[in-house]
């Protein structure tokens, strides 16, 4: 009779058989993640698109999107915690061959999407103008802010939807649906944006409130395309419009479990973004404007890799739903390597050439100067920024949603806050200071995240109610 051990061995060996070859599994990778690359790449091309084609009316309607960006992503917090609660348990159910808790797991995100967003967006719409009262903002930035935000909240409950439908087809590995609606969204929002802020095809020319008004109207069409994709017969997932439409308070209580962390980290995020754009403020709206650009441009380094942690968290998960902890490493080292040579070059670009960039988001040469000098600091800092990203979807794949807050945490406000406001005022090194301040932050947090990705220990343990095993991290 053998041993556990030798039985073990005969197991192990026998699943390393059936894993795919190195050239397989990259393939495999690549059409998980280019579509889901490009789907993060559109869903940022619509704020990215708003603030390109407002920005040639006037720094005060960069400064109004930008204002609206901070308040309206308290919202996207929420989003990411459902998104990745969702994603996490159904590509461990799709793993385990558990379809059925997929999509319960499915519909209880798409429930608490729908209920707390609108909550959140009746708030906002109630109290706009306290809550930008916060930034000390110019009058006519306060009211133009808030006029955008009451209209922007119109879509928030679809936007709600369209990323929770989302996250449920990308757990389930069907990546290309979401980055077709995506597709969808943007074409609609920019169709909208060029006849309504110009006044262009007869419709009367609207400014910024046209901007509102064509981002609210996309994100209600892409809703119902998702919905229309996650429950077509061509969904992997199964789900239907006879159900199961129910709510399931454990299966939404482990989805939340799982993905409250991701909305914990987002808020730390957010709310240090609050703090920074509150010493920014105070250095000007040329200053304001050259920084939200800035940001926005400095995703053509981030969007081509910004599907790279959706699949690692997807391929991690699945790997480990089916207990095959050995293929969800072989899955990390590969999304890691990918990582880094695609940013190796997009960093490069941002250093090369940032006025180019800025160019096409304004022509204001007040603001691409200064933006040109953040985006050549932030480009020191594009592998390590990315890197981070990748090793925390391969952690939330493998259960681990705490860390990446914590590190989130530790980072923007035991690191980047302190830092900046020593640098910007003590030191008196003026909007430098804050910028040197999140350059170091981002290299601390990937030191952090690294340090916790190589103590996982991928060995096999027994894990209650995700699929039969699961690594863990030590």
């Amino acid at each position: 009779m053998s041993s556990p051990a030798a039985a073990e061995a005969i197991r192990v060996g026998e699943q390393a058989r059936k894993e795919p070859t190195q050239g397989e599994l990259r393939r495999s990778v690549f059409n998980l993640v280019w579509p889901a690359t490009v789907e993060s790449v559109l869903q940022m091309g619509v704020g990215l698109v708003n603030t390109a084609m407002v920005g040639h009316l006037s720094a005060l309607a960069i400064g109004t999107v930008g204002l609206c960006s901070r308040a309206t992503m308290v919202g996207f917090a929420l989003f990411q915690g459902i998104g990745t609660g969702a994603t996490v348990l159904i590509a461990q159910s799709i793993g385990s061959g558990d379809r059925d808790r997929a999509r319960t797991v499915a519909v209880q995100g798409l429930f608490f999407a729908a209920a707390s967003v609108m909550i959140l967006g009746a708030a906002f719409s109630t109290w706009a103008v306290p809550i930008f009262r916060i930034f000390r903002p110019a009058p006519d930035l306060l009211a133009a802010s808030a006029m955008y935000l009451r209209i922007i909240v119109l879509g928030m409950p679809a936007q709600g939807i369209m990323m929770s439908a989302g996250a449920a087809m990308r757990g389930s590995g069907d990546t290309r649906t979401p980055m077709m609606v995506a597709v969808s969204v943007n074409l609609i929002n920019i169709a909208g944006n060029y006849s309504l802020i110009y006044g262009h095809l007869g419709f009367p020319a609207l400014g910024i409130r046209g901007a509102a008004t064509a981002t609210v109207t996309a994100q209600w069409i892409g809703a119902v395309l998702a919905l229309a994709a996650l429950t077509s017969r061509h969904s992997k997932l199964g789900l239907t419009w006879r159900g199961p439409w129910r709510l399931d308070r454990a299966q939404l209580g482990k989805m939340l479990g799982i993905g409250m962390p991701a909305s914990g980290e987002w808020m730390f995020w957010q709310s240090a973004h609050i703090i920074l754009t509150l010493f920014i403020t105070g250095f000007g709206t040329t200053t304001l404007a050259s920084h939200q650009l800035g940001m926005q441009a400095e995703s053509v380094s981030y969007m081509p890799t910004a599907g790279l942690s959706i699949a690692a968290t997807t391929l991690v998960g699945q790997a480990i739903g089916a207990g095959n902890p050995r293929l969800a490493q072989r899955s990390a080292r590969e999304l890691i390597t990918i990582a880094t040579a695609i940013t190796a070059v997009t960093g490069g670009m941002l250093f090369l050439a940032p006025r180019q960039i800025l160019t096409a988001l304004t022509n204001d040469a007040g603001v691409i100067a200064l933006g040109a000098v953040y985006l050549r600091l932030m480009a020191t800092a594009q592998i390590p920024q990315q890197l981070t990203g990748v090793l925390s979807g391969v952690l939330r794949g493998n259960g681990d949603t705490k860390t990446p807050m914590i590190v989130a945490a530790v980072g923007q406000w035991g690191i980047r806050l302190p830092l900046a406001y020593i640098l910007a005022f003590p030191l008196k090194m003026g909007i430098m200071g804050v910028w040197l301040g999140m350059t170091v932050d981002l290299f601390a947090r990937f030191a952090l995240i690294f340090f916790r990705y190589k103590r996982i220990s991928w060995a096999k343990e027994p894990v209650v109610g995700v699929g039969k095993w699961a690594s863990t991290a030590g």
